[in-house]
Parts: C-alpha cells; structure tokens; sequence
C-alpha cells in the first residue's frame, strides 16, 4: 500500500502516509500492547472529558481462561419495541423460551 502510494503520489504522500502507520502502530503500543502483555504503564491517558463522552467507565471485554467473553449493551427497559419487518418473527421465538447465554458468570 505505502508503495503504491509512493509510485501514484509521489514521494511526499509516502512519507505522510507512513508517518501516520508509524503513529498509529506506536500509540497501539504504548496504550494498549505494552501495558497489558509488557507490565507497564499506561503512558497516553485518555482524557476524562472523552471518557464520558464515550461512556468507558468499565471494559466490555473481559479475558478468561477458556477466551473471551463481551458484555452486552445496556438496554433501557423503558424503550418500545421495533416494528418494521422482523415484528412478526417475535411471534415464531417467543415460545421458544428464554436460552441460555454461553460465557456468563
């Protein structure tokens, strides 16, 4: 990809595109990589303001033994049901029972 950007843009567009892979890559690294598998700190914080924009108060993700398990999205209970052209398919699974949910504590 970077060569094919070098030879249709020339070598100025090359150097852009890979100073931004380099940033990436590198603030993948300090973020997530190295804090995690490597025992450091975090060296890039993400700020508050964003945090609550975004709503990270708590992972989604959570690593076991066996892989790992995702937590669902919150549902406000107070919300309608859709309507559209899956209406008619609750019907045919409502008398299925409720199932099981694989991975849950």
């Amino acid at each position: 990809m970077l060569l094919m950007t070098f030879v249709m843009g020339g070598p100025g567009m090359a150097l852009q595109q890979a100073t931004g892979l380099l940033g990436a890559h590198l603030y993948d690294f300090l973020t997530r990589l190295y804090p995690t598998f490597g025992g450091g700190r975090n060296y890039i914080q993400t700020p508050a303001i964003v945090q609550r924009w975004f709503g990270a108060t708590r992972p989604s993700t959570a690593a076991r033994g066996y892989g790992t398990a995702y937590r669902p999205a919150t549902q406000n209970p107070n919300q309608g049901t859709s309507s559209g052209i899956g209406r008619g398919i609750s019907s045919l699974w409502g008398s299925r029972g409720t199932g099981r949910r694989l991975g849950g504590d």
